[in-house]
């Protein structure tokens, strides 16, 4: 309940102050997915919930649960720590819940996309779940994370394809397999940022 009153209330606020566009959201698979983004502010957690209109539990830097009232907020909306989180992520995988990250690991400081870490990779390869890229355009002119306060500009979110990585069932999966999963997935983030 508490995840969908949020919902409302940001995507309002989005659409008011930051004129929130969102494209592609046909391309959201019928099934349960990871969604994937590129990290540019402290919106782009919010961003998801704003602009996704099915339930996404979001892996959130383990630090952000030691601000007490940050934590909570988190826990209202059911997001997980990282930092131990995989096997939580996967359970939720395999019952049919979305899981958001950002791959990069962390807020990009001047704005371009980074490199990405393994962890979406490895719950595709785990779960068989696709992996929906996307790309979060004019959060960080908006709000980069140097900034005390927001500026009202306006931010889109592109929604791409699933990309689909086969299901590996040996307990280590292949580093090529993970970095070719990676690369599909970051160029596909690339690609959509670069269209403007």
């Amino acid at each position: 309940m508490w995840y969908w009153l949020f919902r409302i209330i940001f995507k309002a606020i989005f659409k008011f102050c930051f004129s929130l566009k969102v494209e592609g959201l046909e391309n959201l698979p019928e099934s349960n997915f990871i969604i994937v983004s590129n990290h540019t502010s402290y919106l782009d957690a919010l961003l998801f919930v704003a602009a996704i209109p099915r339930k996404i539990h979001c892996l959130s830097s383990y630090y952000l649960f030691k601000i007490i009232w940050l934590k909570y907020f988190l826990r209202l909306i059911e997001a997980l720590p990282t930092g131990g989180s995989a096997e939580s992520a996967v359970h939720f995988l395999e019952n049919n819940k979305n899981i958001g990250l950002f791959p990069e690991g962390g807020i990009s400081q001047d704005g371009k996309l980074k490199e990405f870490r393994n962890g979406a990779a490895l719950l595709a390869f785990r779960t068989g779940r696709p992996i929906v890229p996307s790309a979060v355009i004019g959060a960080f002119a908006a709000y980069p994370i140097t900034a005390k306060f927001p500026r009202f500009l306006p931010i889109i979110v592109k929604i791409g394809k699933p990309i689909y990585l086969l299901k590996e069932f040996d307990e280590i999966i292949d580093d090529l397999k993970l970095q070719e999963g990676l690369a599909r997935v970051r160029e596909a983030i690339k690609e959509m940022l670069n269209e403007r």
